[in-house]
C-alpha cells in the first residue's frame, strides 16, 4: 500500500460541499510495538504486549484532491463530516480478541493534523498471534456507504516474538509484520561485537588514554591484516562512534559533532549492509550536542531520525537509551524555554516507564552494558528535584513532599539494582543526583561526601559537565551550615577522605585488543 509522507501542504484542496463521488485516503499509517500499557499511576501497569496500529485518513476527489472539509471526533471511532453530513467510521473484526480504537487531531509523530484529516488509532493484544481486520468506512447521512478501505493486520507470525519486527513511523507498510534488519559482516559475528562491547566499556569508564592507544591498535591492525581492509570498515566505524561520545564525555561539543558525521558519510559512501545500526548511533550521539547547545529543534529532529533507524534493526538497545536522551532534552528544554502540555505528558509518561523498564532482564541480544535503565533513573531523580547536571540544585525552587519521595524511591532502586556493578560514568552522574536529595534532606555531610565522590570520577574520567556540576555543589554545601557542630568538618577535609577511599577503573593491559584481534581474524578465517 502505498502512503505520501505527509498531509501538510502537498494537497490541493477541493471545497464542494457534495459528498458523493468522494473516496478515502490513507495519508499516512504507522506501526508500533508496545511492551505494557501504563495507567495514570506508576504502580499499575497493563500486561502486553500490544500492537498499535494509527490510520490517517481523510477525503479526496477523482483528481486527487483533499476535501476541504472539517472532521470532529465522534465515539472512539467516528468522525463526522462537516457536522454530520457524512461519517468516517473504524470497524474491526475479530474472532475472540479484545481491542480498542480511539480518534484523534493528532499525526503519528504527534503533530497537529489539518481540520480535513484525522487519525485512528488502534490497539490490538499481541501475546499470541492475531489477524485483526480493519475496515475504515465513508458512510453518507442516510447510513449509505459511499466507500471503504480494508486493513488486514498480522500482528506476527507463529513461533516469533513480536519483538523481532520492526515497527515505527517510516514502514513500506502496515499490516504485515517485517523482520528487522540483522548485524552482518563482521558486525554480525561474535567476535566482532566482542571487539565493540570492549570500546564500550572504555567508553563507559572514561578510559580516555586507552582507548586512543587501542583504537590506533585497530587500525594499524586492518593495514597490515592478511584480510582485505574493506571488511574492517564496519568495525571501524563503530568504534569511531564511540570515540564521538568519548569526545562529548569530555565536552568536546565539536569533535563530537564532527566524528559523528564523519561516520553518517562513510556509512554511506561505503553502502554499509549495517547503514541503519551505524548511523542510527551516530545521529543518537551528535543530538546530545545541540541539546548542550541548546538548538532543541534540531537535537529532536536527529533523535526522531535516530529512532527510526535504529528500529529496524537487531538488536536495537539503543531504542531505550534515545528515549533516555530524549527524557534528557525535555528536561534541558523545559528548564530553558518552557516545554508544551504535550511535551509535559510525554516526559511523565518516560519517567514513569522507569521503574518498569529498569526491573526487565535484558533482551538476549542486548548489549551487558545496561546504560538504559540507569540514566533513566538518575534522569527521573534530577527531575523530581527540579536539578541540572551541570549545576547545583536550586535550594530556593520548591520540590514537594511527593516529588522527594518519588526521588528517593528511585535513588533506592539504583543502589539496590545497579550501583555495585555501575560503570564510574553512570556512578558519577548517581552520586550528584543522590547528593541533591540528601542536600533537599538537610543531610548536609553525607552529600558532600557523594558530592567530592563524583568529583574525583568525574575529574579522573574528563567528564566535563558533570565536573561543573559537582564543583558547583560542594561551593554551594560549603556555605550551608553543617548539621551539628561535632559532625562539622569542612569540604575538603571531606573531599580528601574521599580521595583516599576512591579506586578508579582498572584499565585493561596491552595485550587484551591484539588477543581479542587474533580471535577476530580467526573466525574470519
Amino acid at each position: 500500500m502505498h502512503m505520501p509522507e505527509s498531509s501538510k501542504g502537498s494537497w490541493p484542496l477541493d471545497s464542494s460541499c457534495v459528498h458523493e463521488g468522494y473516496e478515502l485516503k490513507i495519508l499516512k499509517a504507522c506501526r508500533h510495538h508496545i511492551t505494557h500499557l501504563l495507567s495514570s499511576e506508576v504502580s499499575h501497569f497493563f500486561p502486553g504486549p500490544f500492537v498499535q496500529i494509527q490510520v490517517v485518513v481523510a477525503l479526496i476527489t477523482g483528481n486527487n484532491e483533499l476535501f476541504d472539509c472539517r472532521l470532529g471526533a465522534y465515539g472512539p471511532g467516528q468522525f463526522k463530516v462537516n457536522g454530520g453530513r457524512g461519517v468516517i467510521e473504524a470497524e474491526v473484526k475479530t474472532v475472540g480478541c479484545n481491542y480498542f480504537v480511539e480518534t484523534m487531531s493528532t499525526d503519528c509523530s504527534g503533530n497537529e493534523l489539518p481540520s480535513c484529516a484525522g487519525n485512528f488509532l488502534f490497539l490490538f493484544p499481541a501475546r499470541f498471534p492475531a489477524e485483526y481486520q480493519i475496515y475504515i468506512k465513508f458512510r453518507a447521512l442516510t447510513g449509505e456507504l459511499l466507500d471503504a478501505i480494508p486493513l488486514p493486520i498480522l500482528t506476527h507470525h507463529q513461533g516469533t516474538n513480536l519483538f523481532d519486527y520492526w515497527d515505527g513511523h517510516s514502514l513500506p507498510l502496515v499490516e504485515s509484520p517485517i523482520s528487522k534488519k540483522q548485524l552482518v559482516g563482521i558486525l554480525g559475528i561474535p567476535e566482532g561485537q566482542k571487539i565493540v562491547l570492549y570500546f564500550q566499556e572504555l567508553v563507559e569508564n572514561g578510559a580516555i588514554e586507552c582507548f586512543r592507544r587501542d583504537m590506533l591498535c585497530l587500525i594499524q591492525h586492518t593495514h597490515t591484516s592478511n584480510h582485505v581492509e574493506a571488511k574492517y570498515q564496519d568495525l571501524l566505524l563503530a568504534v569511531k562512534v564511540e570515540e564521538s561520545l568519548i569526545l562529548y564525555q569530555m565536552g568536546d561539543l565539536e569533535g563530537c559533532k564532527h566524528a559523528g558525521k564523519d561516520v553518517c558519510i562513510q556509512a554511506n559512501r561505503n553502502h554499509s549492509t549495517n547503514y541503519n545500526a551505524l548511523v542510527g548511533r551516530a545521529k543518537s550521539v551528535v543530538s546530545g550536542v545541540y541539546k548542550m547547545e541548546e538548538n532543541f529543534e534540531m537535537a529532536e529532529e536527529l533523535l526522531d531520525s535516530s529512532t527510526e533507524l535504529l528500529q529496524a534493526v537487531v538488536p536495537n538497545e539503543e531504542t531505550p537509551i534515545n528515549r533516555t536522551r530524549f527524557a534528557a532534552l525535555l528536561c534541558e528544554k523545559e528548564a530553558v524555554m518552557g516545554i508544551t502540555k504535550s511535551e509535559e505528558e510525554k516526559l511523565e509518561e518516560f519517567l514513569k516507564d522507569v521503574t518498569l523498564r529498569s526491573g526487565h532482564r535484558l533482551e538476549r541480544n542486548q548489549s551487558r552494558i545496561a546504560r538504559s535503565p540507569r540514566r533513566f533513573l538518575i534522569r527521573a531523580i534530577l527531575h523530581y528535584l527540579r536539578s541540572k547536571k551541570d549545576k547545583a540544585t536550586n535550594l530556593q525552587t520548591d520540590v514537594s513532599q511527593r516529588a522527594l519521595a518519588i526521588a528517593d524511591e528511585y535513588a533506592q532502586q539504583f543502589k539496590r539494582d545497579f550501583l555495585t556493578n555501575c560503570p564510574m560514568r553512570d556512578r558519577a552522574g548517581f552520586y550528584i543526583a543522590y547528593g541533591d536529595l540528601l542536600t533537599r534532606k538537610g543531610q548536609y555531610e553525607e552529600a558532600i561526601r557523594l558530592e567530592s565522590k563524583a568529583l574525583r570520577i568525574a575529574e579522573d574520567l574528563q567528564l566535563q559537565i558533570d565536573i561543573n556540576g559537582a564543583r558547583d555543589r560542594l561551593q554551594q554545601l560549603d556555605r550551608l551550615p553543617m548539621e551539628r557542630d561535632e559532625t562539622g568538618r569542612r569540604r575538603r577535609d571531606l573531599a580528601d577522605r574521599e580521595m583516599e577511599e576512591y579506586h578508579g577503573f582498572q584499565e585493561p593491559g596491552c595485550e587484551v585488543l591484539p588477543g581479542l584481534l587474533m580471535e577476530l581474524d580467526r573466525a574470519m578465517n
